[in-house]
């Protein structure tokens, strides 16, 4: 399995690099970065604004980096930049703003692959991530021209009930400052 996290985003909503903000002494995407790790050899982040800053932080992880020079269009083509990079394997997709992914959240989801195509985590009925692939169907997926929701549609694909940190992402002030004190809720992801 290799994971690709999406890593190139500006950041709009929180106003800053959201993934470089410190969570446990480290840069946020440190966090999602390190589950990926233990779950997998093979993680590939996508980076795009922020670049060299990105290329800093992640100087001592054992991950490649690859540049999305279309970064600004979307995370659709952060992630398909990070698709064509997977060698001969399944693969998953895991934004890098969801520092509470739990090891089993990947495990579980990728034992629905043995009977689907694709596996995604939700929580409480809510799509989350990981959203994994088997790799017969990376030719497929850079060749669509819709968006993700459109082209995940065109599947049966398995939900893995996983924990809160498949769907908390920390994307604004009052999320992060959520995750920061430990007091966020399902009322933070539904609104």
């Amino acid at each position: 399995m290799t994971v690709i996290i999406p890593a190139a985003g500006v950041s709009a909503r929180m106003g800053e690099n959201k993934l470089l903000l410190p969570f446990n002494e480290k840069p946020l995407i440190h966090s999602t970065i390190e589950t990926a790790l233990s779950y997998t050899d093979s993680v590939i982040v996508v980076i795009g604004h922020e670049r060299e800053r990105m290329e800093e932080a992640l100087k001592d992880l054992p991950v490649r980096t690859v540049y999305c020079e279309d970064y600004l269009k979307g995370q659709k083509y952060s992630t398909l930049r990070g698709v064509r990079e997977v060698q001969d394997d399944d693969f998953a997709v895991l934004p890098g703003d969801l520092p509470l992914i739990r090891f089993e959240d990947l495990q579980g989801t990728e034992e629905l692959l043995s009977s689907h195509v694709i596996a995604r985590a939700i929580y409480r009925g809510i799509p989350g991530h990981p959203v994994m692939f088997r790799k017969d169907l990376k030719e497929k997926l850079l060749s669509f021209e819709g968006t993700m929701k459109e082209y995940l549609s065109l599947y049966d694909t398995a939900a893995y009930n996983g924990s809160i940190g498949t769907v908390f992402d920390a994307d604004t002030p009052v999320r992060y400052q959520a995750l920061i004190s430990g007091n966020y809720d399902l009322s933070m992801i539904t609104a």
